[in-house]
């Protein structure tokens, strides 16, 4: 399978042809979280809570991938750590999925429920020597979800906005020098207090790797129905294709095979 992407014919069920680890894998994401059925983490965080610290100055670049937007950093002086993370993890890049409506976009789902989008903050182990070599391991790798949710505008968010415009076409990328995103400002304010649902799992584009730490925080963060438009209005592919807008291009939850989620 030389390419994937969202369609019929390249799009989630079709990953298999070339990505076996799709049906075989048995730590596939993304999972539907069903609260009824989380196990009580909360002991872990109390003693080791989760630590994240980022600086504004860190933004490379943000770039069309074809399947998202993308914004590059260089994530030296940023840090993840604690909850169920035994070191210290680095920020690598950040990016989103979104559906073509309100109705659709989150990977993740809550009792079957679904957001119209959902941010990635990954990160990388840095007790291994690049992020492409983390990929690889079963611990390499922990990313931040955030759902996103129609309301206020995010300020924050507008930033990458911004630049979407600079970005429609697939393999389209500019600097992002005086964007200066500040990634906390994603994040709950109180680290002490912020719920989030944590379990082993895999990159949900390919190649599906199985070697990331999930971090699902149960609160939405809110963006405007005109953020949220913007990224409906990027395409998919080059410029002149006839290939539609950047919409639904999120993978369907996973089966869970027996892994504990935990609420912490």
């Amino acid at each position: 399978m030389a390419s994937w992407g969202y369609s019929n014919e390249d799009g989630p069920s079709q990953w298999h042809n070339g990505y076996p680890v799709a049906v075989e894998g048995k730590r596939q994401s993304p999972i539907d979280i069903v609260t009824d059925a989380v196990v009580d983490g909360s002991a872990v965080t109390k003693s080791k809570p989760l630590k994240w610290s980022y600086n504004k100055d860190h933004c490379l670049n943000i770039e069309n991938t074809g399947a998202s937007w993308k914004v590059n950093v260089n994530g030296s002086g940023s840090s993840l750590t604690g909850g169920v993370l035994d070191n210290e993890f680095e920020l690598w890049q950040f990016h989103a999925h979104w559906g073509s409506d309100d109705e659709q976009g989150s990977e993740h789902t809550v009792n079957g429920k679904m957001y119209p989008a959902e941010l990635h903050l990954v990160h990388w182990n840095k007790k291994y020597e690049s992020p492409n070599v983390a990929a690889g391991q079963p611990d390499g790798l922990a990313v931040l979800g955030l759902f996103m949710e129609i309301g206020a505008p995010h300020e924050e968010f507008e930033k990458v906005v911004k630049a979407l415009a600079k970005i429609q076409n697939k393999n389209e990328k500019c600097t992002v020098d005086d964007m200066k995103i500040d990634c906390n400002n994603f994040l709950p304010k109180d680290q002490n207090s912020a719920a989030f649902w944590t379990y082993e799992g895999s990159l949900t584009t390919p190649p599906l790797l199985e070697s990331v730490i999930w971090h699902v925080f149960q609160k939405p963060i809110q963006v405007s129905a005109e953020q949220m438009k913007a990224m409906r209005s990027m395409n998919f592919a080059s410029e002149g294709s006839e290939v539609g807008k950047m919409v639904n291009n999120y993978r369907p939850p996973c089966p869970l095979n027996d892994r504990p989620v935990r609420k912490m």
